[in-house]
């Protein structure tokens, strides 16, 4: 008679790092994140987060119970789980709960700076952010941010999904906003600030509910390595009533306030 083995840890362990590794990589595929049903990866992060609290448990438990000779084994296995409990439970639950309290004074919320190692969702990015995620709903009005020409507007066919770049007249630095639904401008048409561009949507890397954004970059010519922070260029929210310098490139946000 053939006893089966126990649903051990370690057996958990080898059957979700797969598949938490494909999970990531269908998730920065926008070819597989626009063919899934919206709530797909965060159901699965859902339940992988509930199993990651679990094991996390399981470790801590057996580590106290185990005697002194097998503890060393019992600390590794305690680190490992609890590192993933940081990384892949606590960081994304605090976006959850910054995404979903109200954002202070008129500015919009903004999910992800500039060199974040964290997504909108609050899980490790690949490589630092280039540029900042703000936030949004689906169909709202994206604004130019400065005044100048469209020089890109289309269906990039990578994260940035629904594309526009605009040039501006200042330093050879130029705007590029992602994750549109609908693009509303073509490439040679002259805007102004605040000029609507098109509609914000899930593009590209679709976002989680709750985390829709206009991803802004700031570029210096068309070398798409040049990247800089828009952040500290950008004066506030758009006003009519108001004159903005024309001597240096200033930003106001790409939605309204």
């Amino acid at each position: 008679m053939v006893r089966d083995r126990p649903f051990t840890g370690r057996r958990l362990f080898r059957l979700g790092l797969p598949v938490t590794i494909l999970i990531l990589i269908a998730a920065h595929s926008p070819s597989v994140a626009q063919r899934v049903p919206r709530l797909t990866f965060p159901v699965v992060a859902a339940g992988g987060a509930a199993l990651i609290v679990f094991l996390f448990g399981r470790s801590l438990t057996r580590l106290v119970a185990a005697p002194a000779a097998d503890r060393r084994r019992g600390l590794l296995a305690l680190a490992f789980n609890g590192a993933a409990l940081v990384f892949l439970v606590l960081f994304p639950a605090l976006h959850v709960v910054r995404a979903i309290s109200p954002a202070g004074g008129r500015a919009p919320r903004i999910h992800t700076g500039f060199g974040n190692w964290l997504s909108s969702e609050g899980y490790p990015r690949l490589s630092p952010h280039g540029g900042i995620d703000v936030a949004g709903t689906i169909g709202a009005d994206v604004l130019a941010a400065a005044d100048g020409r469209v020089s890109v507007a289309r269906d990039n066919q990578d994260l940035c999904g629904l594309i526009v770049v605009i040039d501006h007249a200042h330093e050879g630095l130029r705007t590029v906003y992602c994750h549109f639904s609908d693009i509303a401008v073509r490439v040679g048409d002259s805007v102004k600030r605040g000029q609507r561009i098109g509609a914000l949507g899930t593009s590209g890397q679709r976002a989680w509910p709750g985390f829709q954004h206009v991803h802004l970059e700031l570029q210096r010519g068309r070398d798409v390595n040049a990247i800089e922070d828009p952040l500290p260029r950008v004066v506030g929210c758009f006003d009519p009533a108001r004159e903005y310098p024309a001597d240096r490139l200033v930003l106001t946000y790409p939605v309204r306030c």
